[in-house]
């Protein structure tokens, strides 16, 4: 208890409510169907004084978030964005941009389009003897970044790293041995827009996540957010800002940064980007219209998921579609933003999506009564 009443006073330097307000807050959202933790409570920002019960309301959990996830998104169509040979097969084909593969690992032979096929542990040792570097080498089948390297070159039987370490082949091929991955992808790394990368002293890309809401009358992209590389980095990945990467909350109409946060929670907003104290807020991102078509386009085609989290890469030559991702937390861009997510607007797409899905089962009564 000490240590909430901590963070409760912690808050109060920064526009925070009242002790007496925060407690029977949060005793008001952890009673809400489905509820909201009292760790969420503070990382969202709900504690502030700007925050007013009208807009307190509008903020999710973690169970909500993945509640969503799962009336949106049907079983049979997750494969199509969590497997990325599919995922990118069905892209490419489109004519989607989407990082250049190199070669594919699995057993079966499985590729892209025309990369090296590689089906066994030699072979990759083979491959890997070759002019093969730099390259980035994923999972196909995993997220958060598990199993994901940068190798920029071969030094004997070591390999360097883009953030500087220098790892050994056991150490190298062990994701190849992990079935859940169901083998791995090499891929040309990709490199940051000229504007990025300058403001973020590195090559390495930062991300947007646009989430996607996919309708009968088309996508809707509500929100998205920056995830912004800092220091030397090979990866854009948060993690409650275990990277020491930042997250900015983006608008939608304009693709300028609003706000950003170096981690969760209180205190976690900052101005300047870590590594080179350059400003943040206000910086339009480039190629922005260009990017909201593009997750826009690619969405379409994915009409069993209804909630799609696309991952961009902003590079030299345009934007780049790097993954898409269902089962995200919908409750971090409400840390990043400050606000929440169920706002009116989102009411109202998951509404239409509701009708949709009415009228969907209701066809499907009437033909089965006919037949």
């Amino acid at each position: 208890m000490g240590s909430l009443l901590e963070t409760v006073l912690a808050t109060q330097s920064e526009g925070g409510k009242t002790t007496f307000m925060q407690l029977l807050e949060m005793l008001t959202l952890r009673l809400r169907k489905p509820p909201i933790g009292i760790s969420e409570y503070f990382e969202y920002g709900i504690w502030h004084g700007s925050i007013t019960p009208a807009l307190r309301d509008e903020f999710i959990g973690w169970r909500q978030s993945s509640r969503l996830d799962k009336e949106l998104n049907d079983d049979y169509s997750r494969i199509l964005a969590n497997d990325k040979l599919l995922n990118y097969l069905l892209l490419n084909v489109n004519g989607f941009p989407i990082p250049a593969p190199v070669a594919t690992y699995t057993a079966g032979g499985r590729r892209i389009g025309g990369e090296i096929v590689l089906q066994t542990h030699d072979e990759v040792r083979t491959f890997l003897n070759g002019d093969v570097y730099p390259f980035y080498v994923k999972p196909i089948s995993a997220g958060y970044g598990h199993g994901v390297l940068c190798v920029t070159g071969r030094e004997g039987d070591s390999f360097r790293l883009f953030d500087g370490r220098l790892i050994g082949l056991e150490e190298f091929m062990a994701p190849f041995a992990f079935l859940p991955y169901g083998g791995m992808l090499f891929q040309k790394p990709l490199t940051a827009h000229p504007e990025i990368a300058d403001l973020t002293g590195t090559s390495a890309v930062s991300c947007v996540r646009f989430i996607c809401f996919v309708t009968s009358a088309g996508p809707v992209i509500h929100t998205a957010f920056w995830k912004i590389t800092t220091g030397n980095n090979m990866l854009d990945n948060f993690s409650h800002g275990d990277y020491g990467n930042c997250l900015g909350a983006i608008d939608i109409e304009t693709g300028s940064v609003k706000r950003v946060i170096s981690r969760m929670g209180v205190g976690g907003q900052v101005d300047r980007h870590p590594t080179t104290q350059k400003p943040l807020l206000g910086l339009k991102l480039p190629d922005w219209e260009n990017a909201l078509e593009l997750v826009r386009s690619a969405s379409k085609h994915f009409p069993g998921l209804r909630l799609q989290n696309w991952d961009v890469a902003f590079c030299p030559q345009g934007p780049v579609l790097l993954e898409l991702n269902t089962e995200s937390e919908l409750a971090v861009p409400q840390a990043i933003s400050g606000r929440g997510l169920m706002d009116q607007r989102l009411r109202k797409i998951l509404a239409d999506i509701a009708r949709d899905k009415a009228a969907y089962r209701a066809a499907v009564a009437r033909h089965d009564a006919v037949f």
